[in-house]
């Protein structure tokens, strides 16, 4: 049975791979996926995962995790998520659990 965390992460892989895409994101889709008391948490989340994401060289977008680019934002939004899935969900899953470590 899938956890909390796990079910979160799950829910924002496509917001993460996003935002390492360079692609607009609105606070309130987070807020609308993890509701309002998780949203801080969830946001420095997605931050964190999406910086290990991506790179820009000469303002060219490449994946961090494979090497693989250039890409245009569409095209690495969807390189992540068909590709990377798993590991952008592990790596949401461990912040998550920092983040949440934090407070306690």
């Amino acid at each position: 049975m899938d956890s909390g965390i796990s079910i979160t992460a799950e829910k924002l892989i496509d917001i993460t791979a996003r935002v390492a895409s360079k692609i607009k994101v609105e606070d309130r889709e987070i807020e609308k996926i993890v509701g309002i008391s998780s949203f801080s948490i969830a946001k420095k989340s997605v931050e964190r995962v999406s910086f290990w994401l991506s790179e820009s060289r000469n303002s060219l977008l490449y994946c961090k995790l494979c090497n693989k680019g250039p890409f245009t934002k569409r095209g690495l939004y969807l390189h992540l998520i068909r590709l990377h899935r798993n590991e952008i969900k592990t790596m949401l899953e461990e912040e998550l659990k920092n983040e949440i470590k934090a407070i306690i």
